[in-house]
C-alpha cells in the first residue's frame, strides 16, 4: 500500500492511507482527517450553491471548489472565500482525473519542479479519490499577485479559445525572457518539455503564469495531467502551436505524423535565445526520469486500462525526445 500523498509505500501496520508526515506537510497537522465530511451528492449541492453564490470557478471541464480548515485538526470545509486549498473530484466523462493530476503533480516534484503541497481524500460515503492541493496564491489574507501569459501578453478572455490560438510557445518563452529573463524562459521551456512527456495537450496560456514579487518569477504548477488520455490527441499533442509556422520545424514539419521531437523542440530554444547544452540537458534529464515515472503510475489508483495509456504515451515520449536531426526521414 502506497500513501495517498507522496505515493511512496507505507510501513505494514499503517492502514490509513497515509504518512502522518505527509498529512502535516499538506495540512500543516497529522490529524487532520483525510476523509472528506461530506457525502458525495452533499458536496455536488455544495458546489451548485456555490456556482451561484459566484464563490467557484470552473476550470475547464473540471469543477473546482476552495477549501478551508474549519480549525487547525480539520476537517476541510467549503469556503465562501478565501479557502487555503483547491479541492477537485473526478468529472463523470474524465474517470480517474483527480488520481491522474495528483500522480502527475507527483511526477513533476521528481523532476525538480515548483509544486504546491497536495494529495488524494476521499468523500465520507464512498471511496471515491478527490484531490486536495493548497493555493499558492495566498498567504493568509493576502492574496499574491500573479498573472497568466493571456494578461501578460495583453489579450483579453472575451473568445475561449484564444488560450489556445492567440500565442505560440515562442511568443511565450520570448516574454518570459522580457520579463524576468533567460533563466525564466529555461524554466518555462523545461514545463513545455514535461508536459508534452506525460501526455498534458491542455498546456494553454492560461496554465503559465507568472508571480509578481521583490522578482518575477513562473508560480508554481498548477492543472498538470495526462489530458492526452482522454482526448486521444484526436487535434494535436501540445495546446499552442510551438511557432508561427510549424511546418518548418525540422521533424515535424518533415515527418509530419502531428508529433514533435528533439530536433524541434531544440530548435525552439534557439529561436527563444536559450542556449543549447542547457536546452539538451533539460530533455536528457527528463528522458532519464521515464522508468520512475512508469513505476509511479503502475502505484498509482488509476483503472488498469489508464495505466497502460499513461505508459504508452510516456515511452513514445521517450523516442521522440531521443531522436537527433540526422535520424530523421
Amino acid at each position: 500500500m502506497n500513501c495517498q500523498i507522496c505515493l511512496k509505500e507505507l510501513d505494514d501496520n499503517n492502514d490509513l492511507g497515509y504518512h502522518s508526515r505527509c498529512l502535516k506537510r499538506l495540512f500543516g497537522d497529522p490529524k487532520v482527517p483525510a476523509r472528506l465530511k461530506y457525502p458525495r451528492n452533499e458536496f455536488r449541492e455544495e458546489v451548485r450553491k456555490a456556482v451561484k453564490e459566484g464563490r467557484m470557478s470552473i476550470s475547464g471541464v473540471q469543477p473546482k471548489t476552495q477549501m478551508t480548515l474549519e480549525s487547525p485538526t480539520g476537517p476541510l470545509v467549503v469556503a465562501k472565500s478565501g479557502g487555503e486549498y483547491i479541492l477537485k473530484p473526478s468529472p463523470e466523462d474524465y474517470p480517474c482525473a483527480a488520481i491522474n493530476e495528483h500522480l502527475s503533480m507527483r511526477m513533476a516534484i521528481v523532476a525538480g519542479f515548483d509544486v504546491p503541497e497536495c494529495g488524494l481524500l476521499t468523500f465520507a460515503d464512498t471511496d471515491e479519490q478527490v484531490y486536495v492541493i493548497r493555493r499558492f496564491d495566498r498567504i493568509g489574507d493576502e492574496k499574491l499577485h500573479h498573472e497568466d501569459m493571456m494578461q501578460a501578453l495583453n489579450f483579453n478572455n472575451t473568445n475561449s479559445n484564444a488560450k489556445y490560438d492567440a500565442a505560440t510557445y515562442l511568443d511565450v518563452l520570448n516574454k518570459c525572457a522580457e520579463l524576468a529573463g533567460l533563466g525564466v524562459a529555461l524554466e518555462c521551456f523545461r514545463r513545455l518539455i514535461f508536459n508534452y512527456f506525460i501526455g498534458n495537450d491542455d498546456f494553454h496560456l492560461k496554465n503559465i503564469s507568472m508571480m509578481h514579487g521583490k522578482t518575477i518569477k513562473l508560480t508554481p504548477m498548477y492543472d498538470c495531467l495526462n489530458s492526452e488520455i482522454y482526448s486521444g490527441n484526436t487535434d494535436s499533442p501540445l495546446a499552442l502551436s510551438v511557432t508561427d509556422n510549424d511546418d518548418d520545424l525540422p521533424y515535424y514539419g518533415k515527418v509530419a505524423n502531428g508529433f514533435y521531437a528533439l530536433p524541434d523542440f531544440l530548435a525552439l530554444a534557439g529561436m527563444a535565445r536559450i542556449k543549447e547544452k542547457p536546452a539538451r540537458r533539460a530533455i536528457a534529464n527528463l528522458v532519464q526520469l521515464a522508468n520512475d515515472f512508469i513505476k509511479m503510475v503502475y502505484v498509482s489508483n488509476l483503472d488498469d486500462e489508464l495505466k497502460e495509456k499513461y505508459i504508452a504515451i510516456i515511452q513514445q515520449r521517450v523516442k521522440l525526445l531521443s531522436l537527433e536531426n540526422r535520424q530523421v526521414r
